[in-house]
């Protein structure tokens, strides 16, 4: 009886371990996702500190990640194919294009990260699965409401910088419907917000 158990268990792990490898076929970012996405087309953003100085972002690109394929080599093949936007910016301070804003999500969870680089600083969240708990994350705070000049947006993440010698901004206020709102600089205070 026991031989009959192992040559069983072998035989299992054969077919568990052979099965590990298959191609896996990944669909690149369905358009439609784009309705996610705070800035789906190419636009010049404007912020203005109180002293109405204007800072820049120019989304010169959008780029939508593309189909690709891979071997999977979990167990029982359950590997996440990944697809993401990003929007490509230069601003009145980087003439150098970089990703400003990488959304990326995953096909077999709920993850959806919004990656933003703002002048250096860079900071990721999920409205998806961090929202709920943001009370229990030092560096988060949850604004039903925030108002700049007449415009009211809802929904607004405050982000504090928590290590405030790698970048020079201090708090970015953002929201997932129109990206980032306001920031303010760290070694001045000074405030920024967008002009609607």
């Amino acid at each position: 009886m026991k031989p009959l158990i192992s040559i069983f268990f072998i035989a299992l792990m054969l077919s568990n371990f052979t099965g590990c490898k298959k191609e896996k076929n990944c669909p690149g970012l369905d358009p439609a996702d784009l309705s996610e996405f705070p800035y789906p087309v190419a636009d010049t953003l404007v912020f203005e500190n109180d002293q109405q100085e204007q800072f820049l972002i120019f989304i010169s690109e959008i780029q939508l990640s593309e189909p690709y394929s891979f071997e999977c080599q979990e167990m029982y093949n359950v590997c996440a194919c990944l697809n993401s936007a990003e929007a490509l910016a230069t601003d009145s301070r980087n003439n150098v294009p970089y990703t400003f804003l990488k959304m990326e999500q995953s096909d077999i969870s709920t993850m959806q990260y919004f990656k933003y680089n703002l002048r250096g600083f860079y900071f990721e969240f999920d409205f998806r699965n961090e929202l709920p708990y943001i009370n229990q994350m030092e560096h988060l705070t949850y604004h039903s409401a925030l108002t700049i000049g007449a415009v009211t947006y809802e929904d607004v993440v405050e982000f504090r910088n928590m290590e405030p010698e790698s970048a020079n901004i201090s708090r970015v206020y953002f929201n997932k419907e129109n990206g980032i709102l306001r920031f303010i600089i760290n070694s001045s205070g000074e405030q920024w917000d967008l002009v609607p």
